[in-house]
């Protein structure tokens, strides 16, 4: 029967046929299931074009999956014994997995499909290299790769791909709790985090009472996003980015202020560019604080057992944005505190800011949220921030 819808369809155009017509179109604010699977299409991940709209051509395959211990597909209303399934387009929102046939929505999973980290090589010295994503089939789906500081229980820095694509995201599912994934040992990082420990953490470093003067209702350290969920369309992406090897401590003020608003000039810049760009986002430095005292003193959030400081309030954020088309490059960085004066803020900026008073970076704004950011060419980031894979850059990205 679809077959022959299709084939009346282009019997009854005048004009040139138009294959699209039986395509698959599905739109990712509405034609895609909770809990979402995970989707692969010619070895790489589903991906929306820029109207959001996803085109499967008539009889091509989607690898719907849904990895993870006790994770099954769902078909309609009947939770199946597989984990990964091919689903065939038969025409505008119906597929077909073997003898099962209905709207492309009704392919779910049981559960929310499970994201892992594996250990794929060495970085930056002894460090470790990990790769997160999705296990299907026997064959690691990576989405970022993250360089990782076991002794210091510290991410140094965080490899993804930002596409034009990310101008229209799946939509519904509820927020991802973070995960640890068996790398921090003992530390349980979700506890580091709660208010009540910060302020204890505080007090104890600084000094008592201190926390009174650093942490308010609307200023307090949250696990600041290397790369963000936005940076990815799809729910199950987005998910994988909720791993603590994915963040670092960071203040409020400015994970909501600069930022923010550089992640989203970032994502609008790629979709005018309508380029794919590598982003190495990271931190470097210990935020010192005044103690009660008035001594400069570096904040840890925890002790390991020789009571040596481990993961650090980093004193820096920034993302170095790589063009490998252009072979272009230029580094943004944020103070990663807003009690700093302007004198602080200008001996810790240690690169000549090429964004300011330049048009080419007019879609760069920063916001008024008390802490400082500035940009970096190429040459002048790395003399400061040495351990990044090297790139070949023969000028600025903006």
């Amino acid at each position: 029967m679809e077959v022959l819808k299709c084939v009346l369809v282009l019997l009854a155009t005048f004009t040139v046929p138009r294959e699209v017509e039986c395509n698959c179109h599905l739109s990712t604010s509405k034609d895609f299931g909770h809990p979402s699977p995970v989707y692969l299409q010619d070895g790489g991940f589903l991906a929306p074009n820029s109207r959001g709209d996803v085109i499967v051509r008539r009889g091509a395959g989607v690898t719907v999956a849904c990895p993870g211990d006790r994770r099954y597909i769902v078909l309609g209303n009947d939770t199946t014994e597989q984990q990964d399934v091919l689903a065939h387009c038969v025409s505008d929102k119906t597929f077909r997995v073997g003898p099962w046939q209905g709207l492309f929505a009704n392919i779910t999973c049981n559960g929310p499909p499970w994201f892992s980290s594996e250990e794929v090589q060495t970085c930056v010295g002894r460090n470790k290299l990990y790769r997160v994503g999705y296990r299907i089939k026997n064959t690691f789906h990576s989405l970022y790769e993250a360089c990782f500081d076991p002794g210091l229980i510290h991410t140094l820095y965080v490899k993804h791909q930002l596409t034009p694509r990310t101008k229209s995201t799946q939509s519904g599912g509820n927020r991802s709790q973070f995960i640890e994934g068996g790398l921090f040992g003992k530390v349980r990082m979700s506890q580091l985090y709660k208010n009540k420990y910060q302020k204890e953490r505080l007090n104890e470093v600084l000094g008592a009472d201190m926390d009174k003067k650093y942490i308010t209702k609307n200023q307090f350290l949250t696990r600041g996003h290397l790369a963000p969920r936005a940076d990815f369309p799809m729910r199950a992406e987005q998910r994988a980015t909720f791993h603590y090897v994915n963040t670092a401590p960071q203040w409020m003020r400015g994970n909501a202020g600069d930022w923010a608003a550089l992640e989203d000039g970032l994502r609008r810049r790629v979709q005018t560019l309508n380029r794919t760009i590598t982003l190495f986002t990271g931190t470097f430095g210990v935020l010192p604080l005044d103690d009660s005292r008035g001594a400069s003193t570096e904040v840890y959030l925890t002790t390991d057992a020789n009571n040596n400081g481990i993961v650090p309030v980093p004193m820096y954020f920034y993302k170095l944005a790589y063009d490998p088309l252009r072979k272009t490059a230029a580094a943004f960085v944020t103070i990663n505190s807003s009690f700093y004066n302007r004198t602080v803020n200008d001996r810790l900026t240690f690169c000549s800011d090429i964004c300011e008073g330049d048009r080419n970076y007019s879609w760069l704004k920063w916001r008024a949220d008390d802490t400082h950011s500035f940009c970096c060419n190429y040459e002048e980031f790395v003399e400061k921030v040495d351990f990044l894979p090297k790139l070949k850059v023969i000028g600025d990205f903006y």
